[in-house]
């Protein structure tokens, strides 16, 4: 596993061009709605603003790194760390229906607690059992969204 250097400042302008393009393509499919007015707003209102904050966002990093001209050492990629997102993903994904919101959560605000070498496994309950108290809490009682609390594998 070996280290590159590179330039902090390639990586600030390849970082905000890719903002800037990613803002720019949310603007083109957002255009395509109705943006209604600032009291009624129409479903492209919230895309064009989020897409015109992301522009703005990707123009700042790209800006300061044309300032830049300092040096970055990279390390490793940290392979375990994308692979325990991914599998949280897919296990959100796939398992949503199949275990229910609380379960769901859980496991994978834990999974994903693990990525981090700074968290111990405690530390990873720890934040998984908070995120999803407040995940219940916004989505069940507060929004009562349709996903079951227990899934049907919980049937009890």
């Amino acid at each position: 596993m070996s280290t590159v250097v590179q330039t902090a400042r390639n990586r600030d302008i390849l970082a905000g061009a890719i903002f800037v393009v990613i803002a720019l393509l949310f603007a083109w499919e957002g255009s395509n709605y109705p943006l209604g007015r600032a009291l009624r707003m129409g479903p492209g209102f919230i895309p064009l603003l989020l897409a015109g904050t992301l522009t703005v966002l990707g123009i700042c990093v790209l800006v300061s790194g044309l300032k830049k001209q300092e040096r970055a050492e990279i390390g490793a990629v940290p392979w375990k760390g994308i692979a325990f997102v991914l599998a949280a993903l897919v296990l959100f994904g796939e398992g949503g229906a199949l275990l229910g919101l609380v379960p769901t959560v859980f496991l994978c605000v834990a999974i994903v607690a693990l990525a981090s070498s700074q968290n111990s496994v405690r530390d990873a309950l720890g934040i998984a059992a908070l995120i999803t108290l407040l995940s219940w809490l916004v989505f069940k009682v507060g929004l009562s969204v349709s996903l079951p609390t227990f899934g049907p594998l919980f049937s009890f």
